[in-house]
């Protein structure tokens, strides 16, 4: 910043014209005078009798004496006016070298410090530099600077022996401004600070004889305004050394304390400030005050400031409302706008030693400042999921059926723990009593398509240890009421979410909340909030069942725990063809706890590498605490040509993933939005058969009906015999033929098995039979069924070795069974089947 030139405070012009004037005047003042004088004496002389009586002169001598006298006068007056003449050349001669003198050394500030601030004083050191330095030396003996504002004598600073030599490039000034009205200087600081503008006029006295003798002083008048720069914005502050909030249980207040550090845009400055004490207000109300310093200032542009913060215990409505104003618009994302003036300085807040006058300005101005919170850095911020640590739900029913189905409900009660990262050790206090929503849902045009349900119950927030709470709710009937003409927004909603995987909803409302806090009890009623629900869900070609099982697992809690026993009743089939195989199967879940729901109908189809080959439904499912039983509608499709089908059975059986695909289509429900966004849904999910088989999965169903109860190997006769439990009732079951080859450890062959159950059966019953039938819950023996031995004697090592005892056995097997009407190809592959070897 560019300091004044002495150039620009001189008024050149003006000095000319003085001389000048000074030059025309002063001659013709002097003979006036002369005239005047000579009058005087002539007169006095004339009626003086006693110049007659005692010396009477000759009346020849009165005119020479005259003119003698005019002559003397006239070259007195001519000798003066040429040294008058004289006076003013030589002024108007060393003009040009005043001018060039200044104006070829213009100043810039290159440093300045503020050293120190009294009462009566203000001490403070300059480095100018003159980077255009024409080598031209200036003195100035003596400047006397004296400010006014609005026309009040503020104060005063002198400059003696200011020298700038023919070699230098630059000087240190180090002064002293003298405060002579400190009421004049309060309103000096108080409207520079409220309005960021230095409105003042400067009178300057320059001694001018540096430059020449004799040359006289000058004086100047000017007035000088301009505009502060606006402060840093927030992304120049961090704070250090962060400690608290802490509670003030002498004033019922909280306080926390911190360093911050700013850069500022003031290079070349340095300053240390005293401690002071600033007011927040917000809507005419002081909510807090903030204690500052000692600040540092560094030449850098860095300020080092530590301040400590104090939230005011609510005293009134007035304050009360403020702050309930405040949270409001922060919620809503409006700019907050604060008021930040100086703190009463009789109260001499923080015990401040910065000087009267000082404190009385800043507490008379009042600084409007805005904090967009919209625009604040989040990285910091942690995540909410890792915020909750604990969720526990006592009870949750969901209910939607045909009759509701676009006013779907649920009721859930529970509690969650949430723990808020605390690490400069607050212990403040801050609770909901009661806070009571209502919730709207909008579109992506901001439309509002459904209400929620208000709870009767609010939820309530406690807190057990400091920033770690416990959210309790007990919502018994929370319901979604779909608004008029706004069904297709509903719908819509829920398509996107499930065939597109993406949920768009805005989520908008006002909350009716009662905080607890250190401060004092505050309620807010209709405290806005908006929340676009922005979500994509895994694609439908990546997503299998034990990862979205996983996810369940690690969001609430395992699934285990949930449905702790889950087991396969009652298997029937109710139509068969020779396309179609249809049956229920019963579900019996034991569930210990409180969670329940309701679902009218629904119904899926189930695909395989493109083949449909089942549709499972369920139309009404119930389930509540306690034993529950669930029926599900099974309609398998036969297609005994299509070789996806025995590939299906054989993977189904290999323990290796298989992908099935779950879609819906139309009429697969009788809610109606929901049969609109199921009918063009669909998702591929991969199974692990393994864990399903060996029950080590989370999927694993418990107490699977054993139909294969034992296989026994006769090592002298070469045959084999499997004892059968059919568990499906209502249709026929008849073994017709089977192929086998066994394995043992996956390389070692045993032997291979072909009977032709059909054969065996036409000749004991030619005209009934269709092979060997499995009556429904009883267990049956097959005949024993011959083995084509293996060549090889280390499969006969291997049997030999067990005689006696169990062998597991992998076998790859091909039977043809018929199932009513329906006739079945099925190839399968068992693993580590346990068989029986006897002699």
């Amino acid at each position: 910043m560019a300091a004044h030139s002495v150039a620009d405070d001189i008024d050149f012009a003006s000095l000319s014209t003085a001389a000048t004037t000074n030059e025309e005047q002063e001659p013709l003042l002097f003979s006036q005078q002369q005239q005047q004088q000579q009058q005087q004496e002539q007169q006095e002389w004339q009626t003086d009798p006693s110049q007659t009586l005692e010396a009477p002169l000759r009346s020849d001598a009165v005119p020479v004496f005259a003119k003698r006298l005019t002559t003397v006068l006239g070259l007195s007056l001519a000798g003066i006016c040429m040294l008058l003449g004289l006076y003013i050349l030589y002024i108007i001669l060393h003009i040009p070298k005043i001018i060039i003198a200044v104006h070829g050394n213009k100043p810039e500030l290159d440093a300045a410090s503020l050293i120190d601030i009294a009462d009566e004083s203000i001490l403070f050191s300059a480095r100018l530099q003159f980077p255009q330095r024409r080598h031209r030396a200036m003195s100035i003996p003596f400047a006397n600077i004296t400010i006014f504002h609005e026309g009040d004598y503020v104060g005063w600073l002198a400059v003696k022996d200011f020298e700038l030599g023919d070699t230098l490039s630059a000087i240190e000034l180090y002064e002293v401004f003298y405060i002579v009205d400190q009421q004049a200087m309060e309103r000096l600081v108080s409207e520079t600070v409220a309005r960021r503008r230095i409105a003042v006029e400067a009178h300057a006295t320059v001694d001018m004889s540096g430059f020449g003798m004799l040359l006289p002083t000058v004086s100047v008048r000017r007035k000088v305004s301009f505009m502060l720069p606006p402060p840093p914005s927030s992304a120049n502050y961090t704070l250090h050394d962060v400690s608290g909030p802490f509670v003030d249980d002498k004033n019922g207040s909280v306080t926390a304390h911190a360093t911050v550090k700013a850069s500022i845009p003031f290079k070349g400055i340095s300053a240390n400030i005293d401690p002071l004490c600033f007011d927040i207000s917000f809507c005419d109300a002081t909510i807090a005050s903030v204690f500052t310093g000692p600040a540092t200032i560094n030449l850098s542009g860095d300020v080092d400031i530590f301040s400590a913060i104090n939230i005011k215990r609510i005293a009134s409505n007035k304050h009360e409302q403020a702050l309930a104003d405040l949270v409001r618009d922060v919620a809503s994302g409006r700019d907050i706008r604060f008021s930040i003036s100086g703190a009463n300085p009789d109260d001499n807040c923080g015990s401040s030693t910065a000087p009267l006058w000082l404190r009385r300005a800043l507490s008379k101005a009042m600084v409007p400042v805005s904090i967009d919170f919209n625009h604040l850095p989040t990285e910091q911020f942690p995540a909410l999921d890792g915020l909750v640590k604990d969720v526990v739900v006592d009870h949750f029913y969901a209910n939607w059926n045909t009759s509701s189905g676009f006013n779907p409900w649920i009721a859930v009660s529970g509690q969650t723990t949430v723990q808020l990262p605390n690490p400069y050790g607050a212990n403040f206090t801050f609770e909901i009593e009661s806070l009571v929503p209502r919730i709207q849902l909008v579109d992506d045009k901001k439309r509002v398509f459904a209400t929620v349900d208000t709870p009767s119950i609010p939820l309530q927030m406690l807190q057990i240890s400091p920033l770690t709470y416990s959210i309790k709710y007990d919502f018994d009937h929370i319901g979604l009421n779909v608004a008029e003409r706004r069904q297709k927004q509903f719908t819509y909603t829920m398509q996107r979410a499930l065939i597109d995987r993406h949920l768009l909803v805005g989520i908008n409302g006002t909350l009716d909340v009662v905080f607890s806090s250190s401060i004092g009890r505050l309620r807010i009623d209709a405290l806005p909030f908006y929340r676009t629900v922005d979500q994509t869900f895994l694609h439908q070609n990546n997503t299998s069942a034990e990862h979205i099982t996983e996810q369940i697992a690690d969001s609430t809690a395992d699934l285990e725990s949930i449905i702790s026993k889950l087991s396969v009743g009652r298997m029937h089939i109710t139509d068969t063809s020779e396309s179609l195989i249809a049956m229920e199967v019963d579900i019996n879940i034991d569930n210990p706890f409180s969670y329940g729901a309701y679902l009218s109908d629904i119904a899926m189809h189930v695909s395989f590498a493109g083949l449909r080959f089942a549709q499972i439904g369920i139309r009404e499912l119930s389930i509540k605490q306690g034993t529950n039983r669930v029926t599900i509608h099974v309609d398998f499709y036969n297609h005994p040509k299509d070789p996806r089908q025995r590939m299906m059975f054989l993977q189904a059986s290999s323990g290796k993933p298989m992908t099935i695909e779950i879609s819906g289509f139309p009429n697969c429900t009788s809610i109606a939005p929901l049969e609109a966004s199921l009918r063009e849904f669909s998702q591929k999910v991969t199974i692990d058969t393994a864990k399903l088989k060996n029950g080590h999965g989370r999927l694993a169903l418990e107490q699977l009906p054993k139909v294969l109860r034992e296989v026994v190997f006769h090592a002298f006769s070469l045959s084999v015999e499997a004892t059968v439990v059919n568990p499906v009732s209502g249709a026929g079951i008849w073994l017709q033929a089977i192929e086998a080859i066994g394995y043992h450890n996956g390389d070692i062959p045993l032997g291979t098995l072909s009977y032709n159950f059909m054969a065996d059966a036409s000749r004991r019953m030619p005209a009934s039979s269709n092979g060997f039938l499995l009556p429904f819950n009883q267990s049956v023996t097959t005949p024993r069924l011959p083995i084509i031995a293996n060549e090889t004697s280390i499969g006969w090592d291997v049997v030999r070795r067990a005689i006696g005892g169990t062998l597991d056995v992998d076998v790859f097997t091909n039977i043809q069974i018929l199932v009513g009407k329906a006739q079945f190809n099925i190839t399968a592959m068992g693993k580590n089947a346990p068989v029986k070897i006897r002699f």
